[in-house]
């Protein structure tokens, strides 16, 4: 399997995206880290590709309920 620069560029991307939903905005940001995983897998970095789009689909989830209980 090759695997690129820009697969890790996209993979780190994605887990930084997946911190940020967890304490920003959990409805943009955990859909865009799922994105940026999914392209980093489809350039060739697999495993921190999957690990990103896992990250930022649990966290962003995490995140948007947290932002519920602080609220209430």
């Amino acid at each position: 399997m090759h695997q690129s620069k820009t697969g890790r560029w996209f993979s780190a991307v994605s887990m930084v995206m997946a911190l940020a939903s967890l304490a920003v905005a959990p409805a943009v940001f955990g859909p865009l880290g799922v994105l940026m995983g999914i392209t980093a897998v489809a350039k060739g970095e697999r495993y921190l590709g999957m690990l990103g789009v896992t990250a930022s689909a649990v966290l962003s989830v995490t995140g948007y309920y947290l932002a519920g209980a602080l609220l209430n």
